[in-house]
């Protein structure tokens, strides 16, 4: 036996081995760099592993037969026993080893000074900052069970006020109140919202009488750091969410002075019927069809009571704007002419401007009539202001890059979303706004969100709806085509399930099932999808059909709407001449349009 080892060392077995592990591991990084800059499919990189790991033993068997000789290269058992051997083979495997550890040292120290773990990687459970909540919807506890609407008010309005404490990262209300029906194991629902604490609660109210309970629970051991039962009327729900989110802050030590705190806290109106009239109209239910007139007259009636409650008055800003963009207005009834909805929208708007609580509220707002006037340069100086407002906010940022997109300036976009990604990753929410946007202008960068954001536990429908897009703009139909089942087991949108399985159709080159998926959505939901039409048309390779089905917004208030499209860098403008005229009286240079890589070939 010690032999046969000996035989290995002389014969420099081990320092072939040795050589080729050091060498098959430099080869691996390298290959794996060459995949993320070309946007090579993942089975690229496997193939070469399976390569290197079938190598070693091929070279530690040809180590074995072959020798290096005085004479060249010859093989062993032609050799006698004493025959000389050359050092020189030695000496080249020692220095190889030597230099490949040196070169393998250098790139381990680059790439950690240059790759963060932070910016391109989910957060793990220990990075999840101690100042971290997420804000579960209050339970409804009433005796008929008919005051949902208040309870979510007042989550919402709590939820809103912790979001305002600057050392605070508070889950969105989005990613929160999917889980309304949640029952128990609250240490998994803060692991999969990358939160440390989660509050919840209840509301029980019975006539004028109101009770309002409320939990801080920290995930990690499960223990209620704080708890309270509030008696009342309805008249002190205002004060209730002010205490409650004031205690909460207080409890996980932000470090806002307490003064500042409570000013940012308020719920921006002192009347109790005002807030409750703006929380029955909940303006986010405009887009699901209620009735138009009946939001309005909530809100006008709550301005009525307190004219300085600025968040009604940008509340009917919203609902006028939305009455006037022609893509949508064909959806209800219209209550007004679109003169008067005009003059309505800019007075309410204005009013939102002048009672603005905030440089940042304020820098909101002329970002939004900006938007409607489409005066884009105007629109992106306003998010340049939000976003140095709110430097660490990744929404802003990410809101930031969307106006770039919207302007054409995709440099800046790609720049301004490299940042909005890192805020985003670090607060382990990959399936933030930011990626809605990102792979327009940044595809590696977006495919590290998405891989990020399909590991994270149950993602919800719409981050898979985002991440089957991504893939396939980077050419992984097959990743792409397992989202699109996950996506559409999930999902209940009618829209978004069509435009899965097209975009899956169409990359897959089923054609006639696009068109058929397509014509069944166009039968079963006549008109309501009109902003989305155009999306459809220009994935299913119809261009000219594209373009005629949005033409009529080429004129008046259409053009707010028509300028949406610009948000896609595969959007031509140059089809429509009043949206065309107003880009080049402001002087915006859009680059040409880009194509779908995954549209329909026809």
């Amino acid at each position: 036996m010690r032999g046969f080892f000996e035989e290995l060392r002389h014969r420099n077995v081990v320092r072939v081995a040795i050589a080729y592990v050091v060498v098959a591991w430099l080869v691996a990084q390298v290959a794996d760099l060459v995949v993320d800059a070309f946007n090579l499919p993942d089975n690229f990189l496997q193939m070469i592993i399976i390569l290197l790991v079938v190598g070693l033993p091929v070279a530690v068997i040809f180590a074995w037969a072959f020798e290096l000789t005085p004479e060249g290269l010859k093989k062993a058992k032609d050799l006698p026993a004493d025959a000389p051997k050359d050092p020189r083979s030695g000496k080249f495997l020692n220095r190889l080893t030597i230099v490949t550890l040196l070169v393998a040292v250098a790139w381990l120290g680059w790439d950690k000074l240059q790759t963060p773990v932070a910016d391109d990687a989910p957060a793990s459970p220990s990075a999840v900052t101690d100042k971290s909540i997420a804000v579960l919807p209050f339970a409804d506890f009433s005796p008929d069970a008919d005051h949902a609407w208040f309870a979510d008010g007042l989550t919402d309005e709590i939820l809103n006020a912790l979001a305002r404490t600057s050392d605070l990262r508070v889950a969105s209300r989005t990613s929160s109140f999917q889980y309304r029906d949640a029952q128990g194991d609250l240490p998994r629902i803060a692991t999969e919202l990358g939160v440390a604490h989660i509050l919840e609660g209840s509301v029980r109210r019975a006539g004028d009488k109101l009770r309002v309970t409320a939990q801080l629970i920290r995930a990690s051991d499960d223990m209620h750091l704080w708890s309270n039962t509030f008696d009342g009327t309805t008249a002190d729900s205002i004060e209730i969410q002010e205490t409650i989110a004031l205690k909460i802050a207080q409890a996980m030590e932000t470090a806002m002075d307490p003064t500042e705190l409570e000013r940012m806290l308020s719920a921006g109106t002192s009347s109790v019927e005002a807030w409750e009239l703006y929380v029955r109209a909940d303006v986010s239910a405009y887009s699901n069809e209620r009735p138009i007139a009946e939001i309005i007259d909530l809100l006008e009636r709550a301005v009525a009571i307190d004219p300085s409650f600025v968040d009604a008055h940008l509340g009917l800003a919203q609902v006028w704007m939305s009455h006037l963009n022609p893509a949508q207005s064909r959806k209800y009834e219209r209550p007004i002419s679109r003169d008067e909805a005009r003059r309505r929208f800019y007075e309410a708007i204005t009013n939102a401007q002048e009672l603005a609580r905030s440089e940042a509220s304020r820098a909101e707002y002329d970002a939004m009539r900006a938007r409607f006037d489409v005066r884009l340069t105007d629109y992106v100086e306003a998010n340049e202001r939000i976003a140095r407002a709110r430097p660490e906010h990744y929404g802003a940022q990410a809101q930031l890059m969307s106006a770039y997109i919207l302007l054409g300036d995709y440099d800046a976009a790609r720049r301004v979303g490299s940042e909005a990604m890192r805020l985003a990753m670090a607060a382990d929410d990959p399936s933030a706004g930011v990626f809605q946007y990102l792979h327009r202008v940044d595809l590696p960068a977006a495919m590290r969100m998405a891989e990020a954001a399909i590991t994270k536990p149950n993602p919800n429908a719409d981050t898979l709806y985002q991440a089957h897009r991504v893939f396939l703009y980077a050419g992984d139909v097959e990743r792409a085509a397992r989202l699109a089942q996950l996506h559409n087991a999930r999902a209940t949108d009618a829209a978004s399930i069509a435009m899965i399985r097209i975009r899956q159709a169409c990359a897959e080159g089923r054609v006639a099932d696009a068109d058929a998926t397509y014509s069944e959505l166009d039968r079963n939901e006549p008109g309501w999808f009109d902003d989305n039409r155009w999306l459809f048309l220009k994935t299913l390779g119809r261009e000219e059909d594209a373009t005629s089905v949005v033409r009529y917004l080429d004129e008046g208030d259409g053009l707010y709407a028509l300028s949406g499209f610009l948000h896609y860098t595969h959007f031509d403008p140059r089809p429509f001449p009043k949206l065309m005229a107003q880009l080049e009286a402001q002087g915006v240079r859009r680059p040409p349009p880009t194509e779908i890589p995954f549209a329909c070939q026809r």
